[in-house]
């Protein structure tokens, strides 16, 4: 296997970024996993015009885009093949099988790079209807995880899911490397909840009906005890949510709803901290880093079965995972950590435990790269 100083990595993602913007988490997770090889190069969208530029052994190339539509980086990204081709790269990554990867396969044909294919994304692995979208998504990720190397999949039900959507022959390629939390962010534990104090309750994510916000709070405007539901994030719900938070605080509900809007990571464990438990109320969902993020603050989950959520936590050890009729069981759940503080507590425990085991970003980082070595050597 040739040292991973020699090595010269592509990295295609399909975001889009200010140029010159270092301060974006996608920024830190090009540059972290960087260190080490010859050189990294990233390639992502800009939000305005082209832009190039180094930092150490880590080039940025942020190409043109008028749109946030993914799809014109599907039409676009061919443009990217001869600047990759001159990079002569020993490996390229690509962070969708179909954003990207088309790029990539054309790419490592022309010049003998290998190919490591990524899923981000619970509709690679739907059972999809003949001629919808996501059907035809899985359709174009099959052409290019045939002609991918390694295949990065981020949950043992994912690889599961791999085989029965692309074909057992593809499993053989998969490895299994979760998404990372960064701890020393994510570290400060939550406070203690005094008897008879409401019981705090988050949701962090886009305000929109998949997240589910609305379909919670109507769930809850009856409850029989006091919860205060902390929101993060903006969306086209995010006023219907507010004229409904309105409403309860007129007809004296025990809900209470707190809009905080985007906030910066710093902001997001502040008010984690002061929470009893995240929900995750979504329809289809991948594997959401809210979710590890609030474990590794010491909270327990309460989370739709959707997508591959079920395999980052342990039902009933480190939250609820919940049924076919989420909305008649999440009031008994929520019921249960409130009358149960010590229960609470413990599961809190258990699931930052299990966040410092299986995502933390310092370990799954080096494990990613070494995931890209391997990639480059076979």
């Amino acid at each position: 296997m040739p040292k991973r100083s020699d090595l010269r990595i592509v990295h295609i993602g399909a975001g889009r970024y200010r140029p010159g913007d270092r301060e974006h988490v996608t920024y830190g997770i090009w540059r972290e996993l960087a260190c080490g090889f010859g050189h990294y190069h990233a390639i992502g969208r800009s939000e305005s015009r082209p832009a190039e530029w180094t930092d150490g052994n880590l080039t940025v190339t942020l190409v043109r885009s008028f749109t946030k539509r993914e799809l014109e980086f599907f039409a676009t990204q061919f443009c990217l093949v001869r600047k990759i081709a001159a990079e002569r790269p020993d490996a390229i990554i690509c962070q969708s099988p179909v954003l990207g990867g088309f790029a990539a396969i054309v790419t490592a044909h022309l010049t003998g790079a290998r190919v490591l294919s990524e899923f981000h994304g619970a509709e690679f692995f739907t059972d999809a209807p003949l001629g919808s979208r996501d059907w035809l998504l899985q359709r174009l990720a099959y052409f290019v995880l045939k002609r991918s190397a390694v295949i990065r999949v981020l949950s043992p039900r994912m690889r599961q899911r791999l085989g029965i959507t692309y074909g057992p022959d593809q499993l053989h390629k998969a490895k299994v490397l979760p998404p990372r939390v960064n701890l020393a962010r994510f570290c400060a534990q939550r406070g203690k909840r005094r008897s008879g104090h409401a019981l705090r309750l988050a949701m962090v994510g886009s305000v929109n009906s998949n997240k589910g916000q609305m379909r919670l709070i109507r769930a809850l405007e009856k409850i029989p005890f006091r919860a205060d539901l902390h929101i993060v994030g903006s969306g086209p719900d995010l006023e219907a949510v507010r004229d409904q938070s309105r409403r309860l605080s007129s007809e004296r509900s025990n809900l209470t709803v707190t809009l905080h809007g985007t906030l910066d990571h710093a902001s997001v464990v502040s008010v984690l901290q002061k929470c009893d438990a995240l929900v995750m109320y979504s329809l289809s969902e991948g594997t959401p880093r809210a979710m590890m993020e609030a474990m590794s603050v010491g909270l327990p989950v309460i989370s739709t079965d959707v997508g591959f959520c079920a395999d980052l936590f342990e039902h009933g050890r480190e939250g609820f995972l919940l049924g076919d009729e989420p909305d008649k069981e999440v009031v008994g759940v929520l019921r249960l950590l409130h009358e149960d503080r010590a229960r609470s507590r413990s599961m809190g425990n258990a699931a930052r435990s299990r966040a410092r085991r299986d995502f933390d970003s310092v370990k799954l980082f080096e494990a990613y790269r070494r995931l890209i070595e391997e990639t480059a050597s076979r």
